[in-house]
């Protein structure tokens, strides 16, 4: 398992490929927990088109699951990010701050496959369907839009999207009951002064 403070890879995969790569700073790795800190300013990979031009979130997952793409720099901005999760889970918690104040701005539910280890760090697949938790506890569905898109290609099964959907529901039932990670108060929690922010990672580690 790692230690706290060093920094290791983390890398989403879409099937075979790669189509998120960054660095990020172990918090804790145990038994009961993974928490990987996500810095402002952290140069990342992401999709890209051939040209290098980015590809327009706005556009449909129809029309994106299409486009040729390669990963291409880019930064992490506005926000940090704690991504937490239960070794095996089918899901990962995430609390945001503002960047620049530490503003708490509520929690994010990424349904996905579990944090499998590499020898850099950790990856894992992204299931599209995401979950928004405001401060107060209040939540709701995220990028339904694009998970209907994700079946309509092809990407998910009706078994796998039955999963993926129950999963989401779990969750659902451990953000109504303030369960955890929402009770271990990781809302108040901070980086260390000393822990500087990552580099990219040489591609040689992913």
């Amino acid at each position: 398992m790692w230690s706290q403070g060093d920094q290791v890879v983390m890398s989403y995969r879409l099937g075979e490929r790669l189509a998120w790569v960054g660095s990020v700073t172990v918090v804790e790795d145990s038994a009961d927990c993974i928490a990987l800190y996500l810095a402002v300013d952290t140069p990342i990979m992401e999709p890209v088109h051939v040209d290098g031009s980015p590809i327009p979130r706005a556009i449909s997952y129809e029309e994106r699951w299409g486009i040729d793409w390669r990963l291409g720099e880019s930064v992490w901005h506005s926000t940090a990010r704690l991504l937490i999760a239960r070794p095996g889970a089918m899901h990962a918690f995430s609390v945001f701050w503002q960047g620049d104040d530490w503003t708490f701005l509520g929690w994010y539910v990424d349904l996905q496959s579990p944090f499998q280890r590499t020898p850099a760090g950790f990856e894992s697949e992204d299931h599209v369907l995401d979950i928004l938790v405001d401060p107060n506890f209040s939540w709701r569905w995220k990028d339904e839009d694009e998970f209907a898109g994700a079946q309509s290609v092809g990407r998910f099964s009706a078994e796998q999207t039955a999963s993926i959907r129950a999963e989401g529901e779990a969750v659902i039932a451990i953000i109504e009951s303030r369960g955890w990670p929402l009770d271990a108060g990781w809302e108040h929690w901070r980086p260390h002064p000393s822990w500087p922010v990552p580099a990219l990672p040489n591609q040689s580690t992913f």
